[in-house]
């Protein structure tokens, strides 16, 4: 990957910014500057939701041997031609432990081995059993009611990819092999440092942030290593953004033009700020940078805009430290644009619109609404900076809040 052009980030408190990075420079950053985590081992039972740090490979073949997957009678399929109820077919009765003999059928039940010679299990309606025989009143073919060594998956076939959450089912794969415990990649500590809201004539609003980025970083695969509130002063900032023990810090508050605002100064002083400013919105003021190997991301401190960076660029880190995918966690959709949408040419904006039989219906102005305007929409579209905006009738791509689409009116 090719350096990326340096910026020396200045003091843009009472100024605003003269220049702003891109949203790509800002990606590529923390692309550059991510760093997987190690790996642990743990139980199997407690992986749910982990990631591989390798992809899984079968150890051996699956199933091992000529397993029944159904219960009924083993026996040979060329030897069941001209059954029928009409014409039964006698066999004699075995223990399932020997090889097959000529013309006989061995009890089994599913998931256990074949007697060797078996190619076929018969089910119980198809045969009248008598003492130490079995009448059999329909014919099988070859393969039916087993599975043959290695069906499921030959020795170092890949079954689970790297970078996917583990699934229930992929607990139970790994179990089949006699697997208790498989390494997973750690996942990230993320410290939190909540700025606080600004006081006003009524006091000090109710915290939104801590609670929204918490839940973000537990969906992202992160855990929390601490969640500071009113760490507003640059001094206290720095203290804490030096501590040990965190794989990335989020700040969130005190990031933009105001006198105030005085977490990039704080990050400047005690380590290196790469970024500051992006052409972004709603999330202009975000800023990046690092304290040796451990990244720093600064966030605004309006909800709104804090979601919207975090989701661009705090949990693209987050999955990528944990090993994880790093797009975005998203449905996604195309639907048409059903009102005129105005952006601004040199600036990313994320439109949240609702989803009317496959129509995408803007909800006002991009950075207005707060948080009750996600609440309200069904997803949200990305303006790239070299629009001035969409026409109606424009086929987009759309973020949806839920995996689920709503199409047509109904939840689909």
């Amino acid at each position: 990957m090719a350096d990326m052009p340096q910026r020396i980030p200045r003091d843009v408190r009472m100024e605003g910014f003269v220049e702003r990075a891109s949203v790509g420079e800002a990606i590529e950053w923390t692309d550059r500057i991510a760093h997987t985590c190690e790996t642990e081992s743990i139980a199997l039972g407690s992986a749910l939701g982990r990631i591989l740090p390798e992809p899984f490979v079968a150890p051996v073949a699956s199933p091992p041997y000529g397993t029944a997957v159904q219960d009924g009678y083993a026996l040979r399929s060329c030897e069941t031609v001209g059954a029928s109820s009409y014409n039964p077919l006698p066999f004699c009765l075995q223990d399932a432990q020997f090889a097959l003999r000529p013309f006989s059928a061995a009890l089994v039940s599913c998931g256990t081995p074949l007697p060797m010679g078996a190619d076929a299990v018969v089910p119980f309606d198809l045969v009248q059993t008598e003492a130490n025989t079995t009448n059999l009143i329909g014919s099988v073919a070859q393969g039916d009611g087993v599975a043959v060594q290695g069906q499921e998956a030959q020795a170092g076939t890949v079954l689970i990819e790297a970078s996917r959450m583990l699934r229930a089912s992929d607990l139970g794969l790994i179990a089949s092999f006699g697997i208790k415990r498989i390494p997973v990649l750690r996942r990230p500590k993320v410290r939190i440092m909540l700025a606080g809201s600004k006081q006003t004539q009524e006091g000090h609003l109710p915290d939104a942030n801590g609670p929204l980025l918490r839940a973000l970083v537990m969906r992202d695969g992160g855990t929390i290593e601490i969640c500071k509130y009113g760490i507003a002063d640059r001094a206290a900032m720095a203290e804490w953004m030096v501590r040990p023990g965190a794989d990335l810090v989020l700040v969130c508050g005190r990031t933009g033009v105001g006198p105030d605002d005085e977490a990039p100064l704080a990050l400047a002083a005690v380590g290196t700020l790469a970024l500051h400013g992006i052409a972004v919105r709603p999330g202009g003021s975000t800023g990046m940078g690092s304290i040796g190997p451990v990244p720093v991301l600064l966030l605004p401190g309006s909800p709104l805009d804090c979601l919207c960076a975090y989701d661009l660029f705090a949990g693209r880190l987050i999955r990528k430290l944990g090993g994880r995918a790093p797009t975005m966690p998203y449905g996604l959709c195309q639907a048409k644009i059903k009102r005129k949408i105005v952006s601004s040419v040199g600036t990313v904006e994320l439109c949240r619109v609702l989803l009317i039989a496959g129509d995408a219906l803007p909800l006002g102005r991009s950075d207005s609404g707060g948080l009750a305007s996600v609440a309200h929409a069904d997803g949200f579209l990305l303006i790239p900076a070299a629009l001035e905006g969409y026409a109606p009738g424009t086929t987009v791509d759309v973020y949806t809040y839920d995996q689920t689409q709503k199409l047509e009116g109904v939840w689909k």
